[in-house]
This record gives structure tokens, sequence and C-alpha cells, in this order.
């Protein structure tokens, strides 16, 4: 499994080494969605979400607002939820992470930082561990399994 990123403020999940999951999930079909949705929104995309914050570099400026917290230390990021997935990105007012992070704006020239993607990549062979877990517990419960 792999993650996919697109250029904007959003990154994707996208599985590619399915047939573990897809196997799984072909013992429950009429489950297998509900329990990987309630998985992704319960665990996966809050603990995806504190290794990319983990991950933020916070400007050594000396001259920066010092009454307003950053990023790191905030709930900067928004969690938009959809079937089978979620994407992070940053709240409005903390957009400014996409400069360091990609290397564009006022980070010209400076090598990107990519921590949203670094973060999501630690974190995808996890979701896909407690994926195939909860999928495996719901066929034992049900099915018996092996």
């Amino acid at each position: 499994m792999s993650a996919a990123f697109n250029t904007s403020t959003a990154w994707d999940v996208e599985f590619v080494d399915l047939d573990k999951l897809r196997e799984n999930m072909m013992k429950i079909p009429g489950s297998s969605e509900t329990i990987i949705n309630q998985v992704l929104r319960t665990k996966s995309a809050e603990m995806t979400a504190k290794t990319i914050i983990s991950g933020m570099p916070v400007s050594d400026v000396k001259n920066r607002i010092m009454k307003r917290k950053h990023a790191k230390f905030s709930n900067s990021l928004k969690i938009d939820y959809m079937n089978l997935g979620f994407k992070e990105r940053p709240q409005k007012r903390f957009e400014y992470l996409k400069y360091p992070d990609l290397g564009i704006g006022t980070s010209i020239g400076k090598v990107p930082q990519e921590f949203m993607r670094k973060g999501m990549e630690k974190e995808v062979p996890v979701i896909t561990k407690d994926l195939n877990e909860a999928l495996i517990n719901e066929i034992n419960k049900n099915i018996g399994g092996n």
C-alpha cells in the first residue's frame, strides 16, 4: 500500500496493495464498508493528524507574532471524511502550511519539507493493519475465521 498525494492542500490515501484487505472485505461484503469507515473515522484520521502535526516545522523567525499559536501547537488540520477514506488539510487560518510543505510561495528556492506526505506515508501501514484487524475481528465474530 502506498499514499498518493495531489498538489493542492489535500492529501488522499490510495490503497495499492489491496490483496489481504480485499480478501477480508469479500468475506463479509455486507458489513466491510461500515467497518472500514468506522475505523477510519474513530482511529486512523486522528492518528494521522497527530503524526503530520508532529512533523511540522516551526519557523525560527524572530519577528513572528507571538500572540498566536503556531499550527504545530494548535488544532491546525481539518479532517474531511468520505466513504472509505478521509482527507487531511490545513484549516483555513493555517493554509500557510502549504508553502514550506510544497516549497512554493515564500518558500520558493527552499527544499519542500513534505511533512504532510511524510506523515501520511508513515501511517499508511498502520491504517492497513488496523483495517485488516477490524475486518478479521468481525469475520471471527460473525462467521468464524482462520
